[in-house]
């Protein structure tokens, strides 16, 4: 009784002292979260003090680049809107983006491949059209809507124009300093340098072409959401690809990127201005596919996506064929 008396207590404050340390961890790990200068602002408002010079340079900016296109009125009241904001890990995450490491494999697999059959089967008489009117593989056209959207099912978050508002600011590097707070990663190194100044430019063009889009079509800006780097709707297009490629398949005045029709209507136009050619060979077929998205790894899985698509077909078709010829072959009942 004396020995378990005594284990029994030890027991008790092992359980408590563990308790303890549980507690003591939990509230250490909110003191880091909290004081640590490691975890970033995902989002700053555009009227903080530290934002109010650049946000106000880069509006009158925009007012002179637009002027006869966008109204002054219409730029002003965007740029005091309370949902603009300024999203500096964008930029960030840009500097330390490995497309390479992308999990495409995850398109190839058996569920997601048998989806995209079924899409193509129910939209057969649709792609089929596409396929004869743009040159244009059907099985890549869904291959690639696969891959941007999960057929149309994730077509992103951001709000397309804090995304190139953000990487637009941040190409003044005494803005963006003030959000890194990895000491492995200089704003100075050449190739960050050259990286934040491509990709700023790049989003300031993109950010006036949005604008113009928005004001044309009567949307809201803030309303249109899209990929971390500012691609939106089904295509995944950027602005100005909205411009050159987006094609009006129902009539109706406007390219929608939300609907399927003028969605894969426009990735079928991409394709064919850039010069897809149905008879093609592979390679050819692949350079145009990385013109839409400028990774080896994307365009090969959409060509593997294309072909299990081919394959899938054919089997289906042969497999009817040789139901048709059994039933021709059994004999009749008599």
């Amino acid at each position: 009784m004396h020995f378990k008396g005594l284990f029994t207590q030890f027991s008790q404050r092992r359980v408590v002292w563990t308790f303890s340390l549980l507690i003591l961890g939990l509230v250490l790990g909110l003191l880091a979260t909290l004081f640590h200068p490691a975890i970033k602002p995902v989002k700053v408002l555009a009227n903080d003090p530290l934002l109010k010079p650049y946000v106000e340079d880069l509006k009158n900016r925009v007012k002179n680049d637009l002027k006869g296109k966008v109204p002054e009125d219409y730029i002003e009241e965007v740029f005091s809107s309370p949902e603009l904001a300024y999203l500096p890990n964008l930029m960030i995450k840009r500097l330390t983006w490995k497309e390479t490491k992308l999990p495409y494999h995850q398109f190839l697999e058996n569920q997601r491949i048998e989806r995209a059959r079924n899409f193509l089967q129910e939209n057969l008489t649709f792609l089929e059209e596409l396929e004869k009117i743009f040159g244009v593989d059907k099985e890549v056209i869904v291959g690639i809507f696969l891959v941007e959207t999960n057929l149309g099912q994730n077509t992103g978050k951001f709000p397309v124009f804090n995304v190139f508002f953000s990487l637009t600011l941040s190409g003044n590097k005494d803005l963006l300093k003030n959000f890194v707070y990895d000491e492995n990663l200089s704003l100075d190194d050449e190739r960050n340098s050259n990286i934040i100044a491509k990709r700023s430019n790049w989003a300031y063009n993109e950010l006036l072409y949005f604008l113009t889009i928005c004001y044309q079509n009567k949307w809201d800006p803030f309303s249109i959401r899209g990929s971390i780097f500012g691609a939106f709707g089904y295509p995944q297009f950027v602005p100005k690809s909205y411009v050159i490629y987006g094609y009006d398949w129902d009539g109706d005045g406007k390219v929608d990127l939300f609907k399927m029709e003028d969605a894969l209507a426009s990735i079928a136009n991409y394709l064919k201005k850039e010069g897809y050619n149905l008879n093609g060979t592979l390679e050819q077929k692949k350079s145009v596919i990385m013109k839409y998205n400028i990774s080896e790894p994307y365009a090969n899985t959409v060509l593997a996506i294309a072909e299990k698509l081919k394959k899938t077909d054919q089997e289906v078709s042969s497999q009817t064929e040789q139901k048709e010829q059994e039933n021709k072959d059994e004999p009749k009942n008599r």
